[in-house]
């Protein structure tokens, strides 16, 4: 079918979509007042609207341009519900299931015991649990569904925001335009939240937002680029598939501008196994109490969809609808111009299923689901991994959410004022689109990567959420949620998720109504730790739900006796925690100077103990938690002590450009100089010392070192590798002190030595990679095993120390396992003789 047919789809979908949307202004209009405004349906938007009636708000209303409630769960067609991760998919999560998302999760995995003859989660593939999007709709419907009986919660579908009520910079309502033909419909509210798609209320409000790349110079992100460019460089949306296995061959026709060369190219690799296995539903023929077809999501990378640059036929029809349309980005264009991409988007997703089924048997026989409703029984909306983002009271930048010193610790910056925690990858599917023939963007295409923009490049430590990103910097009356955030662009890429995402609802329903209770802007409550106390007392107490993790433990389960107590002390700092102190040890013993820590921090914070030393020790941690927390919870929260009226911690850094206002610095952790990966000494090293440079042959030189470039044992040297390492040798470039710029790794076992004295020598050895984390690394000197399972986050090394005593004439150094699976990835070392 020629590229002209096309065109004319892309125009016929234009003139539907305007004839739905486009209601004469001449319609009588509904005009509403409430308390709360909910803009979208999402699963944050949702979330928002229950927690919000849950803490009492007794005027709320959600408007949703679409019928289906829910967003990526079932609209989006995400029935493998991705979540919070630590390290790969194994089946767990580093911070347990919580809040609504927990309430949703288990309604879905009840449904599903319901259809699948009692399994819970059918689905045999990556992710722990999955369910069909009209499952998961249900299950929405049915959250929202006593608050809409009792009148609390109003809901009003089909319409999509038409203008913004401002007056003096703060919102007062939304002018909604219906996409059926309805009136339209006013909504005038105390407070907003947009929960939509594209941040629709944000843009039309005068609050400030961004989008696409962020170049390094504003917000000092170590893996950002030094460009801001392309604009339009954001993740790709994807239109998924949900298709159902059928006793006869169901081929679909080609569509139309179909190609193989789509997805021959980088992508070719995908097997029928991959693409059947890695987002399945549900696996009929795995479960002997299954007695229903194969289900599987269509959702991999062939079909993400790079939003930098459009194919000439969808950007001539862009521009046919404004010039310079086709250069926008998707999340700044009008409802019409989004549809034309959509269209494509679409036809894209059916290119690669014509492919699937031509290519691969399996696949004939597996139809769409027509459990849409939807005229071509796709699902509503695509797939949104990356919306705008909110110029926030702070904006969340990458090195704030590393793990400090390694992943698997907290985040280097705990906000004071935290209102949900996450962990996930620094995750960007292929934002490129780049051409495949000569034809350039006549002809097919692929996603591909920009720069270092890719799949799981690291990720964050165990994070937390302040409430500040919630808040527009310049805007009253409005909070952000769905995609919508105060965080930079990479940051996004790791809190986009399922969860995370009925998270960020929760939160701002919270939010929204602590500050309906008391009349106080949105903006005036993240200093104040009394009002902090009543959104943390409305979150970790789950009325009618689950409470919600907001300090990231990772053995404390929201359903365990303690929960909350724990949870208040660890958000009020009264717990004297490390970086890796990652779980809290509910039931282990307590010491009488770890209560007496605790019970010291509550006073100099301002309670009142005095009852506390009547009472005896408690055995466990837990029962130790409940107990101070039974005196504290009776007593207003005392407020932080503020040193300036606008710099609180007197640190140089103003308290709106202050990740923590009340603590000196911007990191809440202490810095290690052994994880610096830069030695102590200064090149000056006493006679008989050896200190080894791990580099590449032009690598710099480096006053006191040797160079070893990774090459076999040179008897002139006195030192070198048993086998050739030349190519494993790394220089990230990117380190001001060139020692621990580069690297030698090893794969699996390998052995280096190096001719010494008999004797006895102190030993130093750098590992670590300054461009990227490195899991499980490995060591031996000398037969001893100095490091096992040693994770160094992106930037930070083990600088580690022993003594050793060469009795054979050389120091041997055996790095990495035989079973490999893991860098081990060395520095420097330094060899210094122990005087006797």
């Amino acid at each position: 079918m020629p590229r002209l047919l096309l065109r004319n789809i892309l125009r016929l979908c234009i003139s539907v979509f305007v004839a739905l949307t486009l209601v004469p202004t001449a319609c009588a209009e509904t005009d509403i007042e409430t308390d709360l405004l909910v803009v979208g349906g999402t699963e944050s938007g949702c979330a928002a609207a229950v927690q919000a009636a849950r803490m009492g708000v007794k005027k709320i209303v959600l408007v949703n341009g679409i019928q289906w409630l829910g967003g990526q769960f079932s609209a989006e067609a995400l029935g493998a519900i991705d979540e919070n991760r630590g390290h790969g998919y194994n089946g767990t999560v580093p911070i347990p299931r919580s809040g609504i998302f927990r309430d949703v999760i288990d309604a879905i995995e009840t449904k599903n015991a319901e259809l699948y003859g009692g399994v819970r989660r059918p689905g045999n593939t990556r992710v722990i649990t999955t369910g069909r999007p009209v499952v998961s709709e249900q299950v929405f419907r049915e959250l929202l569904a006593p608050f809409e009986e009792s009148g609390q919660i109003h809901r009003y579908s089909d319409f999509i925001v038409e203008s913004v009520l401002t007056d003096v910079n703060c919102v007062h309502g939304v002018v909604f335009r219906s996409t059926t033909g309805k009136p339209n419909l006013t909504v005038r509210a105390k407070i907003t939240i947009d929960a939509s798609d594209w941040g629709d209320v944000i843009q039309k409000s005068g609050a400030g937002w961004d989008v696409g790349l962020d170049a390094r110079s504003e917000y000092d992100e170590p893996s950002a680029p030094e460009s801001a460019e392309p604009s339009t460089d954001v993740n790709p949306i994807t239109w998924c598939l949900i298709v159902e296995e059928q006793k006869e061959d169901s081929l679909i026709p080609q569509p139309e501008g179909y190609d193989e060369r789509y997805f021959t190219g980088q992508w070719g690799w995908i097997d029928e196994k991959f693409a059947y296995t890695t987002r399945r539903l549900v696996d009929g023929h795995g479960f002997a109490e299954i007695d229903h077809p194969d289900v599987l999501l269509i959702n991999t990378p062939p079909i993400d969809y790079p939003l930098d640059v459009f194919p000439a036929d969808v950007a001539m029809a862009l521009e046919e609808t404004e010039q310079g349309a086709s250069q926008k980005p998707l999340a700044a264009m009008t409802p019409t111009q989004r549809a034309i991409v959509y269209a494509d988007a679409q036809n894209h997703s059916l290119k690669f299923l014509y492919y699937l089924q031509q290519k691969f048997p399996k696949f004939r026989k597996m139809a769409l689901s027509p459990e849409f409703g939807t005229t071509n029984q796709l699902p509503p909306k695509p797939y949104i991994r990356e919306s705008i983002r909110l110029k926030a009271e702070h904006v969340i930048r990458e090195q704030e959410v590393l793990g400090f010193e390694a992943r698997s610790n907290y985040a280097t910056t705990m906000f004071p004022d935290a209102v949900f925690s996450w962990q996930f990858e620094l995750d960007f599917h292929p934002t490129k689109r780049s051409w495949r023939t000569d034809q350039l963007d006549k002809g097919p295409w692929e996603a591909t990567f920009r720069g270092n923009r890719r799949f799981g490049r690291e990720g964050t430590g165990r994070a937390v959420f302040p409430l500040r990103s919630l808040v527009p910097s310049d805007v009253d009356g409005l909070l952000g949620a769905q995609k919508n955030l105060g965080y930079t662009s990479i940051v996004s890429s790791s809190c986009r998720l399922h969860d995370q995402s009925i998270h960020a609802g929760q939160a701002s329903g919270a939010v929204a109504a602590v500050s309906l209770r008391h009349d106080v802007s949105p903006s005036k409550l993240p200093l104040q730790r009394a009002y902090l106390a009543e959104i943390w007392d409305g979150l970790l107490h789950g009325r009618d739900g689950a409470p919600l993790v907001i300090w990231p433990f990772a053995d404390v389960d929201p359903l365990e006796p303690g929960f909350a107590a724990i949870q208040h002390l660890a958000l009020r700092r009264l717990l004297e925690l490390e970086a890796a102190d990652t779980s809290f040890q509910a039931d282990g013993p307590v010491t009488d100077s770890w209560y007496g820590r605790i019970v010291s921090n509550a006073a100099q914070q301002g309670y009142e103990i005095s009852a506390l030393h009547d009472m005896p020790v408690p055995r466990t941690r837990r029962e130790a938690a409940q107990q101070i927390w039974s005196i504290l919870v009776k007593q207003s929260t005392p407020n932080w002590k503020r040193l300036d009226p606008t710099d609180a911690d007197a640190d140089g850094i103003p308290d709106e450009k202050d990740p923590l206002p009340f603590t000196p610095g911007w990191k809440s952790w202490k810095d290690d100089p052994t994880r610096d990966g830069i030695p102590e000494h200064e090149g000056e090293f006493a006679d008989g010392t050896i200190a080894i440079n791990f580099t590449t042959a032009d690598g710099p030189d480096v006053p006191g070192y040797q160079q070893d470039i990774g090459r076999l044992f040179q008897p002139r040297l006195g030192y070198g590798w048993r086998q050739d390492l030349t190519k494993n040798i790394r220089e990230r470039d990117i380190h001001d002190k060139p020692l621990a710029s580069s690297f030698v790794f090893t794969r699996t076992e390998d052995v280096w030595e190096c001719e010494l004295p008999n004797g006895h020598y102190r030993l130093t050895v750098c590992l670590g990679d300054a461009g990227h984390e490195q899991l499980g690394q490995y060591l031996k000197v000398e037969g001893k095993v100095l490091a096992e399972n040693l994770d160094t986050q992106s930037g930070r090394f083990a600088e580690l120390v022993t003594n050793v005593t060469i009795g054979d004439g050389r120091l041997t150094l055996t790095l990495g396992t035989p079973k490999g699976g893991s860098n081990t990835c060395i520095n420097w070392l330094v060899v210094e003789p122990i005087p006797r």
